[in-house]
């Protein structure tokens, strides 16, 4: 057992570090952006503290980043962090959150020069446009174009796509604030699941003082850094990345510390339309449907045809897919076994990836949730065991509490006979060998 092994497992074991997030920690920085999955802060802090005190210094991976919860806390204890996502507006809020709350505290002057940029007009088919009026998009594109060349532009004049690219953390603070002040112009309209949001033609605002609430919103973001204390100069690296190729070299990293999507089938492209449609991504668009369908859990499925089992995946992985493909519900044979295999295809992949870039003796630790396939259940924690010790890692499920709300709940139409069901959330460990 190596070191770094040791003090996650101990850290990991304590009754007090709870995955599970509060309301107290979706206020200030939290807040930006309300992503509804994700774990504990305080989790994750436990973890890295326990590292840093037994094995010092550490490279720290998350490859589903999410809103930077990770990336962040590794950063402000003094590790090498690592935050990639799928999702390009995650990419920008994991970015912002890192900003240094000093340089932010002085965009004042900048911010109001930047909105005073020249109003771009809305092109007909700018994919915000279907959700704020054509004032509020005018300004929105100016203040973004100005935005990008002061901020995110090489000293060879080409500027950064943050759909494609990313940004630096200034320019995200300044762009998600920019987003979020939109947002506050759009009209949205969200159903009883709330992972779906749509816009709506109704109450939508004029474009009237936009500049103005942006340079606002700024300064309240700036003012939530300080307050968090964001002193400490980044870093790290942050990017746009499929957990299944990753930009990394081989042995490159000592521990990954994630929490991958859950097998519930939610759509977490869907979640953030109205923030990729600001980065020019908008709801139909070959790349939004690029992005739902390549997004692991996603309930889409990729192909049509029905895949076989290979026979290199855990016997408990096989057993969960054939009693999936052999429930006489509807659709059980054949789109369910299909996105159900998928999300086990991308367990093996992401995995397979993990391997390459954990050094040998390095660790993984993974949050994952239980979920149910009508009345099967899926236990993830102890699924995510079985692949990785296929794939050369040692592993086991250190700590498991019972959870009243679960990510497969989200969807009301999934209720039904819920009491009858218990649902759990593990630590997952995995230890890559020599």
């Amino acid at each position: 057992m190596s070191s770094l092994v040791d003090a996650v497992r101990k850290a990991g074991a304590q009754p007090c570090l709870d995955p599970k997030r509060t309301g107290s920690e979706r206020q200030g920085t939290h807040g930006w952006f309300p992503y509804y999955a994700g774990y504990a802060g305080s989790f994750v802090e436990g973890i890295l503290r326990a590292v840093r005190e037994q094995c010092g210094t550490v490279g720290v991976l998350d490859p589903w980043n999410g809103s930077g919860t990770t990336s962040l806390i590794a950063h402000r204890l003094g590790h090498v962090p690592f935050g990639f996502d799928i999702n390009p507006a995650l990419s920008i809020v994991a970015s912002a959150k890192v900003a240094h709350a000093d340089d932010a505290l002085h965009l004042a002057g900048l911010a109001r020069a930047l909105a005073a940029a020249p109003v771009r007009v809305a092109r007909a088919d700018d994919p915000l446009r279907a959700w704020a009026g054509p004032t509020a998009v005018a300004q929105y594109r100016g203040i973004e174009h100005a935005l990008i060349g002061h901020l995110a532009t090489s000293p060879e004049g080409v500027a950064r796509h943050p759909g494609r690219d990313g940004l630096p953390p200034l320019a995200a603070l300044l762009l998600l604030a920019l987003i979020r002040t939109a947002r506050s112009y759009a009209s949205l309209r969200q159903g009883s699941n709330p992972t779906w949001i749509r816009p709506s033609e109704e109450r939508r605002r004029s474009g009237r003082n936009f500049g103005a609430k942006w340079v606002e919103q700024v300064l309240a973001m700036a003012t939530d850094l300080k307050a968090a204390g964001e002193k400490t100069t980044w870093n790290g690296t942050l990017g746009i990345a499929d957990a299944r190729q990753l930009p990394l070299d081989d042995g490159s990293i000592d521990l990954v510390l994630t929490s991958p999507p859950y097998c519930t089938r939610i759509d977490y492209i869907i979640s953030a339309s109205f923030e990729l449609a600001a980065l020019g991504v908008g709801v139909g668009d070959r790349e939004f449907e690029r992005l739902r369908r390549a997004s692991m859990g996603t309930p889409l499925s990729r192909s049509q045809d029905l895949p076989q089992i290979p026979r290199a995946w855990p016997a408990s992985v096989k057993r969960v897919l054939s009693a999936i493909r052999e429930h006489p519900s509807k659709a059980s044979h054949s789109y369910y076994y299909r996105t159900y295999w998928q999300y086990f295809e991308d367990v093996m992949r992401s995995l397979t990836e993990l391997r390459r870039v954990v050094r040998p003796r390095g660790a993984a630790m993974l949050v994952v949730q239980s979920s149910y396939y009508k009345e099967i259940q899926i236990d993830l924690p102890q699924l995510y065991v079985a692949c990785a010790k296929e794939l050369g890692f040692d592993g086991e499920v250190t700590s498991a509490i019972e959870v009243r709300r679960a990510m497969s709940q989200i969807n009301p139409h999934s209720r039904k006979h819920e009491a009858e069901k218990h649902y759990r959330e593990g630590v997952v460990l995995l230890e890559r060998s020599a």
